[in-house]
């Protein structure tokens, strides 16, 4: 299966400046002063601010952000990338123990949504979901409201159903792969 990462368009800089820039933590006019924001300040230090204005004016070409005056803001493009950002960074937690109970998430999205799907399937894998069926997905841990942030910030809640099972049909295949064998033993 081939899951498109339309994230990775973006450097970690670039990524750094989405996020500061959404924050409202750059201004242009900080560009010069020792007070930039922490995330940028160090690779600005290494690389110069004729790097910085070349990958500022990169984004700009790529629809990202809008530069005017003194103040750097994002566009509807931008504001969507640092979105994508954030979810992408998004990391379930996994407690000490396993409940015992699976969580099952299944979907079936238009494909005139194919992007928003690609990149919900790449969370999923991202966050070690097994896939069991075309859309079915199965995971161990407790992950109800962090499926239902990201399909509600990509607009596919209605597309998207959870479900919690004690048994599967190939538990024991499962238990393994997640590791959760030795757990029991």
């Amino acid at each position: 299966m081939k899951v498109k990462k339309r994230i990775f368009k973006l450097g970690e800089t670039e990524k750094k400046i989405l996020v500061a820039v959404g924050l409202g933590a750059l201004v242009v006019s900080t560009l010069v002063l020792p007070n930039l924001p922490i995330a940028i300040r160090g690779i600005v230090k290494l690389r110069g601010n004729k790097w910085l204005n070349k990958t500022f004016e990169n984004m700009k070409k790529k629809g990202l952000i809008n530069l005017g005056g003194e103040k750097i803001k994002l566009t509807a493009k931008g504001k969507r990338m640092l979105r994508e950002v954030e979810l992408s960074d998004l990391k379930l937690t996994k407690p000490k123990e396993w409940d015992g109970i699976w969580r099952l998430v299944s979907y079936d999205i238009p494909e005139k949504y194919k992007k928003s799907r690609d990149f919900f399937r790449y969370i999923l894998l991202k966050n070690g979901f097994c896939q069991i069926q075309e859309s079915l997905w199965v995971h161990p841990y407790q992950c109800k409201e962090e499926i239902a942030a990201v399909t509600k910030n990509i607009h596919l809640s209605r597309y998207v159903i959870m479900m919690e099972t004690e048994k599967l049909p190939n538990e024991m295949d499962m238990q393994d792969h997640f590791g959760l064998s030795e757990l029991e033993e």
